[in-house]
């Protein structure tokens, strides 16, 4: 059986909760099982996570919160998850310069060229042995669009993501801790020229009263 992500669009919001709620029942078939499912919106070219579960291996079934689509779907909730509308995809392509880059771009470029706004997305894990039985089981919610990915390539995709998001994360806290020791450095230096203000004044101060009490001696040895 091969392990595939497959991508479901609707139009209409019902048929995506209804086809969930389905699937929900009916996980598994003669030439499918069903692992995880996640049903997504796209709003202003971001997606949300709207609802879904998981089947553990005793069949029981549980809020999705783990695996390849908890992962996908901590992706979309964060700060990459705009790629998903493929807004931010170029401007890392265009930033970077590097195929590394781009390949992000094509972990969500089929969502973004499928998936419009204010429609909604049905994502599985599945292991099949053949398309055409879960093909007809979600052709009953008419959807828009239904595709496959190979779930390790999916895998793949996805720790490279969580790595570049970890790099960018990373970039962002050097930066900001750049920004806070250059504005530490600005205000030590402040306070040791005010220091040293400070003491040259104390300085003069002094050197001006030992000036005058040597000389006030030397007139007092004299007479």
């Amino acid at each position: 059986m091969e392990n595939n992500v497959l991508l479901a669009t609707f139009e209409n919001q019902l048929s995506a909760f209804e086809a969930l709620a389905d699937i929900k029942t009916k996980y598994s078939g003669e030439n499918y099982v069903i692992t995880q499912a996640a049903v997504v919106r796209k709003e202003d070219d971001k997606l949300s996570f709207k609802d879904g579960f998981e089947v553990n291996a005793n069949g029981n079934i549980g809020f999705l919160n783990g695996g390849l689509l908890g992962g996908l779907v901590g992706i979309i909730g964060g700060p990459l998850g705009v790629i998903f509308g493929g807004a931010v995809g170029a401007m890392i392509g265009e930033s970077q310069g590097e195929k590394a880059d781009k390949k992000i771009i094509s972990i969500f470029e089929d969502v973004s060229k499928h998936l419009v706004n204010n429609h909604y997305a049905l994502i599985l894990l599945t292991s099949e042995s053949e398309n055409a039985e879960l093909d007809n089981f979600l052709n009953k919610y008419n959807p828009e669009t239904i595709l496959r990915k190979d779930a390790k390539v999916v895998q793949k995709d996805l720790e490279f993501a969580r790595e570049y998001e970890s790099k960018l994360k990373t970039d962002i806290e050097y930066k900001e801790l750049k920004d806070k020791f250059e504005s530490k450095s600005k205000e030590i230096k402040e306070n040791l020229t005010d220091f040293s203000e400070k003491v040259k004044a104390n300085a003069e101060a002094f050197t001006e009263d030992l000036t005058k009490f040597v000389l006030d001696l030397k007139n007092k040895f004299k007479n």
